[in-house]
C-alpha cells in the first residue's frame, strides 16, 4: 500500500440515545469502536473523547498510531444542550484543522462503520488527489433502483418515470451519504468551514463497507458479519 501523508480524526462519546453505549457494545468479542480502530492502527488517527471509559478500555489493546484528545467542555455543553438541534462534530473538527498545517489532508472517520477498510480511505485520498478541480471526496453507498420520496400523503417518484417500465440499469443512480470519511484538506475545510467543501466527488462503497450502526438491526447485521 502506497504511503499516504494525512490525518485521521474521529470522535468517541460515552452515552448515546438510539443504541445505548453504542461505541462500547459488543460485537463477537470487541467494543463496537475497536473494530475501526484497529482496522487503522499504523495511520496518525486522533480520537477526540469525552469518555473514560473508551480510555480505560485502550488501554487494555496494543493499538500503537492511536493518539487520544479530551473533549472541550464547550462542546459537552453543546452536546448535551436540548435547545441545541446540531451535532459540535463539526466545530470539533475546525479545531482539529488549526492545529495542522493547512496542505495536510484530514480524514474525518466514525467508529460507528466497523467495516471500512484502510485502503478504501487510502484510495479515496489518491483519487481526491488526483482530481485537481475537487476539494473533498465523501463515502456514499449508490442505489440504482426505484426511488420514491412521500411528503405528507404524496408520493412521488425520483430517478424513474411511471408513464413507462423501465430496466433499473437504465435509470440515474441515487447516492446516500454515509459517514465512513469526509476527506478534504485542512485549509480548505477551514476556509469553507464545512467538513465537505465544494466542489466534492462521491466514492461509492461496497455494501460491507457502507454498512453504519445506527440501530439494533445494523448491531445484530454487523455481529453476523463479524461471526461468518
Amino acid at each position: 500500500m502506497v504511503k499516504t501523508k494525512m490525518k485521521v480524526f474521529t470522535i468517541i462519546k460515552e452515552k448515546s440515545e438510539r443504541i445505548p453505549d453504542k461505541n462500547f457494545v459488543n460485537i463477537n468479542g470487541n467494543p463496537l469502536w475497536w473494530h475501526l480502530l484497529s482496522e487503522l492502527d499504523g495511520l496518525d488517527v486522533v480520537v477526540n473523547t469525552d469518555s473514560k471509559k473508551f480510555i480505560n478500555q485502550l488501554q487494555n489493546y496494543e493499538l500503537k498510531t492511536i493518539k487520544v484528545v479530551e473533549r472541550l467542555q464547550k462542546h459537552v455543553d453543546w452536546e448535551n444542550n436540548k435547545d441545541i438541534d446540531s451535532s459540535p462534530v463539526e466545530d470539533m473538527l475546525f479545531d482539529f484543522c488549526r492545529s495542522l498545517d493547512r496542505s495536510e489532508i484530514v480524514v474525518l472517520t466514525h467508529v460507528t462503520s466497523p467495516f471500512l477498510k484502510k485502503e478504501t480511505i487510502v484510495d479515496a485520498v489518491h483519487l481526491l488527489q488526483k482530481d485537481p478541480k475537487s476539494k473533498s471526496i465523501h463515502s456514499v453507498q449508490m442505489i440504482q433502483d426505484f426511488v420514491w420520496k412521500k411528503k405528507d400523503d404524496v408520493s412521488s417518484p425520483v430517478n424513474f418515470s411511471l408513464d413507462r417500465v423501465q430496466r433499473t440499469q437504465d435509470i440515474s443512480p441515487i447516492f446516500v451519504s454515509k459517514g465512513a470519511f469526509f476527506i478534504a484538506k485542512a485549509g480548505d475545510i477551514l476556509d469553507q468551514q464545512k467538513r465537505l467543501p465544494q466542489p466534492l466527488i462521491f466514492f461509492p462503497l461496497d455494501h460491507i463497507q457502507s454498512l453504519e450502526i445506527d440501530n439494533f438491526e445494523d448491531l445484530e447485521f454487523a455481529r453476523f458479519l463479524r461471526g461468518l
